[in-house]
């Protein structure tokens, strides 16, 4: 998302003109930026807010296009003005974000946190976010609330189509080419690519450039049809009203489970190319887009949209959880202060000429690499770990996060000694390896786990407790079933091999039993009596509570908490946010009549709630994945119980 070319009303444009103002634009843009913050700080209120980014895209595409059109018809095109221009656009609110970032983030983050805040302003400050994301996006990676800088994925899109963008058009100029079928066959490649990776790689089709630079076209080909394009009062009112149902219907419908960019984005794409292409007379456009308040929010959208995110990620990482919303209120309109004071008071003058443009563009450039250079420091120096919001009070002094748990089983676990298993498993670079772990250096599995990590994490406290048992584990992301894409092959394996005696199936069932998914009990049925047949004991695991907030909230006393230490929470939350998968889980067990149901939430649960800690040890490392504590003591448990 970025910031727009903003001029004064304009009666006639011509080639040797800017392009003429138009209120409605700010008004639309306006709209995108309120969806985008609704959906980040109140998701309940609107599912389908995040696709205002979509209306970004396009937007971004007319503006762009529309100033090196104009300025190629009057022969006065310059990439070095160009890219000047987009420098002193862009940088200015940027670098104050990024440079909070990086002030509060000394001030309040664990090491960790602060050497991944460290990388990713150095990525926001190269404009390659999106990309980084995208290599960092697995299943084991750390939770999108958790990353302040996440949004500038966006900025990464636009500025790659900045820099690509003008030569493509510069050339097909020179040549004189039509721009027009080489616009509509890159928005038709993009398409189907975006098409194709919905489905084979929705990480991938959501930040990557390619499978995006179809939105930006779909403004480009306005841009391109601008001057010739008029339509009549009457076509522009229903063009207008078709495409505000368009986004409505988008914004209300779509929701982040949804498969997304696909072929839902062609709601928010469209639905933004037919408002502008109604024009500024047309019925919503006149109506709502060009109120004053719509459109002095426009103006203020690209720094709105900077700052909202980071204050509500840093409350989240703060608080270990979601903020109260009375918290998250008060960053929506603190973000909005800062947005106003970041436009008055450091764009306007930039852009005013207060400081001449290559004076400008040069110490802009050179603030820039001086918060990369401070980003990179930082990560080379892991996060300066001496730093005092590095070390809060600990209270319990279990260990957290993903890395030691790793840590752990590299150290004291085997990679599966079957290989073709072994490769089945995901990679995991964090790991070093394959996530397919066993407790002996060599010989056939007696017990094997199957699930995702809420299988895995049970590993270190089964193995304990059979000590003479080879006991594995086996995880994917898929659902644990046998007809499932990820498992299907682990399965042929599994069912055939005569040493695995027991097999104990557990998953974060609360994400992988949803309505989405068609005939769960079938397929469960069908894989607990596939398991049946091969003659292996089988348990399935009812999974371990999850909460709401994050084990630091628990082990720490952290710097600038506001609630202070919360290491539980109510019973009733967790069984009615269990009850859902729970039906359908134990419909499949009833079915089949042969894996014993184990309903682990009763060993973390009193009458009244559920907690985190048990005899001064912390049993979580994070919101749902027990410590190697709560693995051994679960495992204790079950066995003093003799539930298996």
């Amino acid at each position: 998302m970025t910031s727009p070319e903003r001029l004064p009303p304009q009666k006639h444009a011509t080639s040797h003109s800017p392009i003429a103002y138009r209120q409605d634009i700010d008004g639309l843009r306006a709209i995108a930026i309120i969806a985008v913050v609704i959906s980040h700080a109140f998701p309940t209120l609107l599912s389908g807010g995040f696709i205002g980014v979509d209306i970004f895209f396009v937007i971004s595409g007319v503006l762009i296009s529309s100033i090196l059109i104009k300025n190629l018809q009057a022969d006065t095109f310059s990439l070095g003005h160009f890219y000047a221009r987009r420098i002193i656009r862009l940088f200015p609110a940027l670098i104050a974000v990024l440079m909070f970032c990086l002030v509060f983030g000394w001030l309040a983050l664990l090491a960790d946190e602060y050497t991944l805040l460290g990388k990713h302003t150095l990525a926001g400050s190269a404009f390659i976010s999106n990309l980084v994301f995208w290599s960092e996006a697995s299943y084991f990676d750390v939770a999108a609330e958790a990353k302040p800088l996440l949004h500038l994925w966006s900025l990464g899109v636009e500025e790659q189509f900045y820099l690509a963008w003008p030569l493509i058009l510069l050339l097909l100029w020179r040549i004189r080419a039509n721009p027009g079928p080489a616009i509509a066959a890159l928005a038709v490649l993009s398409f189907s690519l975006n098409i194709y990776q919905a489905t084979h790689n929705p990480t991938a089709d959501f930040y990557s450039p390619l499978t995006r630079l179809w939105e930006l076209m779909a403004g480009t080909m306005l841009a391109c049809v601008a001057d010739r394009w008029k339509p009549s009062l009457t076509l522009g009112n229903a063009m207008s009203l078709a495409g505000t149902l368009l986004i409505v219907t988008g914004l209300t419908t779509i929701t982040p489970s949804s498969v997304f960019p696909g072929t839902l984005a062609l709601l928010p794409v469209i639905g933004s190319a037919l408002l502008i292409a109604a024009g500024p007379q047309g019925l919503t456009n006149r109506m709502i887009l060009s109120n004053r308040l719509l459109v002095g929010l426009g103006l203020i959208s690209y720094p709105l949209y900077l700052w909202h995110w980071p204050l509500l990620s840093f409350a989240r990482i703060i608080e270990s959880a979601t903020p109260p919303l009375e918290t998250r209120i008060a960053l929506v309109i603190l973000a909005t202060a800062l947005a106003w004071a970041t436009y008055r008071f450091i764009e306007r003058p930039i852009r005013l000429g207060h400081l001449k443009n290559p004076l400008a563009v040069r110490f802009l450039a050179g603030a820039m690499i001086l918060v990369a250079t401070t980003a990179l420091t930082i990560q080379i120096n892991n996060g300066f770990s001496f730093r005092t919001g590095a070390n809060p009070a600990t209270i319990y002094p279990d260990d957290l996060g993903r890395a030691p748990y790793i840590a752990y089983l590299n150290k004291h676990f085997y990679r599966c000694a079957d290989e073709k298993l072994r490769n089945l498993s995901p990679y995991d670079p964090g790991a070093n390896g394959y996530r397919c772990f066993q407790s002996k250096a060599s010989g056939p599995v007696d017990m094997l786990l199957m699930g995702d990590s809420h299988a895995e994490h049970l590993l270190p406290g089964l193995s304990e407790q059979f000590k003479d048992l080879n006991v594995a584990s086996f995880i994917h992301i898929d659902i644990p079933v046998i007809d499932s894409e990820k498992f299907k092959d682990a399965f042929a394996i599994i069912l055939a091999d005569k040493n695995i005696k027991t097999v104990i199936i557990s998953a974060a069932w609360e994400s992988k039993i949803v309505p989405s998914l068609d005939n769960l009990p079938t397929r469960l049925k069908n894989t607990f009596d596939a398991i049946k047949h091969s003659g292996k004991k089988l348990y399935a695991f009812d999974d371990t509570p999850s909460f709401l907030f994050d084990a630091e909230k628990c082990k720490y006393g952290r710097r600038f908490s506001g609630n202070g230490q919360t290491c539980s929470s109510d019973l009733d939350d967790h069984l009615n946010r269990r009850k859902y998968y729970y039906d359908i889980l134990q419909s499949a067990v009833t079915e089949s009549g042969y894996p014993t149901l184990i309903q682990t939430y009763k060993y973390f649960c009193t009458e009244k709630s559920c907690g985190m800690t048990q005899d001064g040890s912390l049993l979580y490392r994070d919101s749902n994945h027990l410590t190697i504590s709560g693995s051994e003591y679960l495992a204790r448990r079950l066995r003093q119980d003799k539930a298996l």
